[in-house]
This record gives C-alpha cells, structure tokens and sequence, in this order.
C-alpha cells in the first residue's frame, strides 16, 4: 500500500458548464474512496525558471511564448509521451530551436524554442516545470449497475501548480482508504490523507471533463446489492435538507446532513449548489467540507441530486456541488 496526501479540490479551476439536457437514470450513489492515476496526453507546464548562464539570466520558456498550464504534445514532430521523451530532445539538441506543438486550453499553440546551456554543467536546457501524470484521492459518485459505467469528483483532474485541466491519454481508478482527516479551519481547507493499492484495479477511466471524471467499473464488489436511485431533474432540486454521502474514515461511506441554501442551474463552473453542513458528527471530524471529499454525492427526497465539488477555503463548513444532470451530460 502507498500513501498518498494529494487530492483535488474544488478550488483548482474554474471550467465551463453546458445546460443540462441529460434524462433521468437510475443509478447507485457510491461515496466510495478511490485512487486515481491518469497519464496526460503530453506533458503540463507547470512552471517555468530561469536559467544561469554565461550571458547571464535567462527563461527560454517565457522567450518562446510559453504560459504556465500549457500543453506540450509535439517537440521537432516527435510525440511528447513523458517528460523524460522531452528532456531527452533538449539535451540531445545542439542548442538549434526545437518546435514545440500542443494545447493552451481547446486552442493549438506552436512555439520555437532555444536552449541554453548552462553554467553549472554546460547541459541544454529551457526552464521548464513540466508534469506528464498525476495520482490522488478522489470519491466516486455514481455507476449504472447496468453497464458499470462510472462518474466521480464533479469537477475535472487538474495540474496541481498550474490549474490547467488534463488531457487523459490512460488511467485507472484503483482500491483507497482515508487514514487521518487534517481538519479544515478558515483559511486552510484540510485534506483527507490516505492510501491506495497499485496491485488492484477497479476500473479504467477513458475522459476527464469539466463536469468530472468518467470511466467503467470492472470490479462489481465496489457495489453490488446496493440499493439502485433515480436520479432528480433540476427543477426537483430545492433549497433545504439533504444528505451528503462521503467517507471519512477507512472505505466504507455513511451519510450526513447538509442544508442546500441556494441553486444555480446554469452556473458557469461547477457551483450550481450552495451548501452548509449541518452535521455535527461531520463537523467535529473534518470541520466541514475538505479536499478529497470532491465527488460524494449528495441526497434529496430519495434521489440523487448532484455532487459535492468545492470547498469554500475561509468557511469550511460550506461548499458547493453540481447538478447531477451536468456530470451525465458530460459524460454523454
């Protein structure tokens, strides 16, 4: 078992929602613990530093045009598969410019950039932070025990310095237990701590959306005898008691009450519930609404109504979910 500390919370980026248009289904809410590991389709720029040599300071990146969050697929027409592909292109470079071409959000960006070699080792560089893969907890929302087909954290993977979302090239849910909570106080959002297990696989993830991750089960245990819901359009959704359903010690989830104080269907990121928690067994644990809990879904009238997405970092207590509708939508 490895354990992780990162997870990813509501507060990384603000994405853009579709109206929902997705039909009803039913399904079983889940609130299970899971790791998640995705490898990017290139390489994420995570952030850039500049570099001493002989002529004195200087940031190739930034030269070249380059942003913090952009995605890198391409260097001089050979395809970026991981961060080592590339270093290896700018070390064996010759100091000439090499071509780098990749995504600045759903936009294609191209940019010529020279190496340098530096002080310390004479190696050529170009001064960038780059990540190619990310692992955390995350919970998962729902599946249809029909097809196995799963969503989860209502919100997408993101790079974690950068903010920029993902593009999924492989990933894989995996087994995951919450062993300690760091409590969430005003100004500091906490954090569910836990450990994962890379012998085991769940399931595959095949997109990383705005509205969430989406994937396949393959491990019906996660599920299976659980009680099948329907899911609430979002005109049945209405201020006042709901349930959130999370895990917050070991893997199995339980339920604990929150007030939805406010609803915004056609939010332009993934707030269109305000909630409160109003759970006092809740409160004493986590202080509220922490990192790691993105994905529980949360409970009306006996239906499923959404998920639990942000945090609200100087009021822990509270947060905000999304429309059950938009993550089916996102998930097509």
């Amino acid at each position: 078992m490895n354990r992780i500390r990162t997870c990813w919370s509501g507060v990384l980026a603000a994405v853009l929602l579709l109206s929902c248009t997705a039909q009803a289904a039913d399904l079983i809410a889940l609130g299970v613990p899971a790791g998640v590991r995705m490898t990017a389709e290139g390489v994420v720029i995570s952030g850039m530093s500049e570099l001493d040599t002989p002529a004195g300071a200087v940031s190739p990146g930034q030269a070249a045009g380059l942003e913090t969050g952009d995605i890198l697929q391409e260097a001089d027409g050979v395809v970026i598969d991981s961060s080592e592909t590339l270093a290896d292109i700018v070390r064996n470079s010759g100091g000439y410019p090499i071509q780098l071409v990749g995504l600045r959000g759903d936009t294609k960006i191209s940019a010529a950039v020279q190496p340098v070699q530096t002080t310390s080792d004479g190696a050529y560089q170009i001064g960038l932070l780059i990540r190619d893969s990310m692992a955390g907890i995350g919970t998962l929302t729902y599946v249809d025990p029909k097809n196995g087909t799963f969503g989860a954290l209502g919100h997408p993977v993101t790079d974690v310095d950068s903010g920029a979302r993902l593009p999924l090239e492989t990933g894989s849910i995996i087994p995951a237990q919450v062993i300690r909570v760091e409590m969430g106080t005003a100004g500091k959002p906490g954090e569910l701590i836990g450990t994962y297990d890379f012998s085991t696989q769940l399931g595959q993830l095949d997109d990383n959306t705005a509205c969430g991750i989406f994937g396949t089960l393959t491990n019906r245990s996660l599920y299976a005898g659980q009680p099948v819901l329907s899911t609430a359009e979002a005109e049945e959704v209405h201020t006042g008691e709901a349930e959130i359903l999370t895990c917050v010690s070991g893997s199995q989830p339980k339920r604990y009450a929150v007030a939805i104080e406010k609803i915004a269907p056609h939010a332009a990121d993934s707030r269109n519930l305000s909630l409160r928690v109003t759970d006092q067994a809740l409160l004493e644990q986590t202080g509220g609404i922490v990192p790691g809990m993105s994905g529980s879904p949360i409970l009306q009238d006996g239906k499923i109504v959404g998920a639990v997405t942000h945090v609200l970092v100087n009021h822990p207590n509270r947060g905000y979910g999304i429309l059950i509708g938009n993550m089916l939508e996102a998930a097509g």
